[in-house]
């Protein structure tokens, strides 16, 4: 039984079989609707000292007596202490009631709050979780399976699933949203042996588990080696033992220095796709691995986690961070045509640079892209298009893949631009294009910290009624697995949003100025990187 008593200082005691955990009763922005936060509930032991690298372990002592009330935590990227989530439920007097659950996964997932979806009552739950070499290492031995990072967002899930009724919470509609690193993994999730029958809807944001940046063959060691020589100069023989006791012993901080920017440009060019050093990676076949198998295995053997409706959205330019230094002076431009050095969205063999085949492919690449095959200052946004193919060619080909299963999938196009689009006005504020980029729409689906003023300005009216479309189809699809299960709504009209048909062309819903399906406008450019790939890295 869950008894709640409210303080005058605006807390919250839940009390149950399981102990007592803290509260804070907030409200809204939009609605000043009310609602509990329960911060900083541990869901994992910390993996600091002998557990770090270590899959997460369970927590032996009473979890609800060490949260607190206040959201001073740090994120995953700034502690190593990070297996932490924060729950946010509505306040309600009927005790019997269950909200369905969205789970939140990203590396700053603190600093996003619930105030849209409390308004669609649904629960929302953040969840912090070990990235970059702490959360990917993989040294193919005992040290260092690989994936803690992945297996830390399955254990933040399975919390979830076996303690989310005390909150007023629906097990049985449990959604999964993520972007940023978080995405690779949730899409690996429907892969995943390790994540059956953990939850029954996932939204995966600008991410696949098909990148060839991510599972990279034979590269772990690698990277040992590359940290090795870092630290001890390339003079050196490899020493994994001495390397192991470095990271063992390192600072959280003086690890972080170590291991990034591993790879340098020649070396992404002579592999023909980007380098993720520190990613998703496919494990030895053994109790407890997230992913043994490559992603594309696991589809063709068609051992795919069934029944898991997904949706796949992506924003129309999300590698255009990548472009601050040509958005400031095009006539650099100009000098790709002589040193264009072509990336590959697929898996497949590796060209030596400058031989014929790497010039033949180079050319379809230019000829495709560029009119005439040349690029000149004019040429920006098609080369921001090519870079975004990056992320967008292989999400569209996982949710092909995924709409071939007994799952509804759902494509959505994020094409908004306002106030709130992060990721374009921190990257280049000086492109007055239309379009999104990486990070944009988060700040349209949780309220943002760092723009509270922008929410509360009369003149962003316009932005307050779209966030309430979109999460409006967000949280229907939390709900029914479907985002418009009515054929008329109060916020959404008579709106419907169809999922991929096989054997038909690409449709998604197009969130924009207005709201509606579309025939998706970058298949022609996946058909393109199809046929390179069917033709030319077929084996």
């Amino acid at each position: 039984m869950i008894i709640l008593i409210s303080y005058a200082n605006s807390t919250v005691t839940l009390r149950s079989n399981k102990g007592k955990i803290l509260g804070r009763k907030l409200k809204t922005i939009f609605a000043n609707k009310p609602y509990v936060a329960f911060y900083e509930v541990p869901y994992a032991e910390p993996p600091i000292n002998a557990l770090r690298f270590k899959p997460p372990k369970e927590i032996r002592h009473d979890i609800f007596q060490l949260n607190k009330t206040n959201n001073n935590f740090d994120s995953s990227l700034n502690n190593e202490d990070c297996l932490y989530l924060s729950i946010y439920t509505p306040l309600t007097k009927n005790k019997t009631e269950q909200f369905p659950v969205l789970v939140w996964t990203h590396e700053y997932s603190n600093c996003h709050g619930p105030d849209f979806f409390i308004e669609e009552d649904v629960i929302l739950v953040t969840v912090s979780f070990r990235s970059a070499i702490f959360g990917f290492l993989n040294t193919e031995d005992d040290y260092a399976k690989g994936n803690m990072g992945a297996k830390d967002i399955l254990m933040a899930v399975k919390w979830v699933r076996d303690n989310i009724s005390l909150f007023n919470g629906d097990p049985n509609r449990l959604t999964i949203i993520s972007s940023g690193k978080a995405s690779t993994v949730v899409a690996s999730m429907l892969l995943s042996p390790a994540a059956e029958d953990l939850f029954t809807r996932a939204i995966i944001l600008d991410g696949s588990a098909l990148s060839p940046a991510d599972y990279r063959p034979y590269h772990n060691n690698e990277v040992l080696q590359k940290i090795y020589w870092r630290l001890k100069g390339r003079m050196d023989k490899f020493d994994k033992k001495e390397l192991y006791q470095f990271l063992g012993n390192a600072s959280f901080n003086e690890l972080l220095l170590a291991s990034c920017n591993l790879y340098d440009s020649s070396e992404v060019r002579d592999n023909q796709r980007l380098i993720n050093p520190f990613s998703c990676s496919v494990e030895a076949v053994m109790k407890g691995a997230f992913m043994s198998y490559h992603p594309l295995h696991v589809y063709e053997s068609k051992l795919v986690n069934t029944n898991i409706d997904v949706i796949f959205g992506y924003t129309t330019l999300p590698n255009l961070y990548k472009l601050q230094g040509l958005s400031k002076n095009r006539k650099l431009l100009k000098y790709l045509n002589y040193n264009f050095q072509y990336l590959l969205p697929f898996e497949g063999i590796c060209d030596e640079y400058g031989s014929k085949r790497y010039k033949r492919i180079r050319k379809q690449i230019m000829d495709f892209y560029f009119v005439n095959g040349t690029i000149t200052e004019r040429s920006l946004r098609r080369y921001a298009k090519y870079l975004s193919d990056q992320i967008i060619y292989p999400l569209l080909r996982q949710a092909l893949l995924h709409s071939k299963t007994r799952s509804n999938v759902y494509l959505c196009r994020f094409a908004y631009q306002g106030s709130l689009n992060i990721g374009w006005k921190s990257s280049v504020p000086n492109l007055k294009w239309a379009g999104a980029t990486l990070g944009d729409e988060i700040c349209y689906l949780f309220k943002c910290k760092s723009k509270t003023d922008d929410y509360k300005r009369h003149e962003a009216s316009n932005e307050r009624h779209f966030v309430k479309k979109i999460v409006r189809l967000f949280a229907n699809f939390a709900k029914y697995g479907n985002p418009t299960p009515c054929p008329s709504d109060n916020i959404l009209g008579n709106l419907q949003w169809n999922p991929l048909k096989r054997d038909k062309k690409l449709q998604a819903m197009n969130l924009g100025r207005s709201l509606r399906m579309i025939e998706v406008p970058e298949e022609e450019r996946m058909n393109f990187w199809d046929q390179l790939r069917v033709e030319l890295f077929q084996n």
